[in-house]
């Protein structure tokens, strides 16, 4: 699996559709807007982001 920089997934347990980033530092985090604004998760590696994307997201 290959993470791609601005790529949609959704959680598969929430039903919420989050965006994939790559900040200038290599770390990977997802992206979520409601109606209060955007909201990011922790920034992990990209080897962490892709078993989190296997095990909880499809892209969409």
């Amino acid at each position: 699996m290959r993470l791609k920089n601005g790529d949609f997934y959704i959680n598969i347990f929430t039903n919420k559709l989050y965006r994939l980033n790559e900040d200038k530092d290599s770390s990977w985090y997802f992206s979520l807007r409601t109606d209060e604004g955007y909201h990011e998760t922790e920034k992990i590696s990209g080897r962490d982001m892709i078993r989190l994307v296997s095990d909880s997201y499809k892209k969409s």
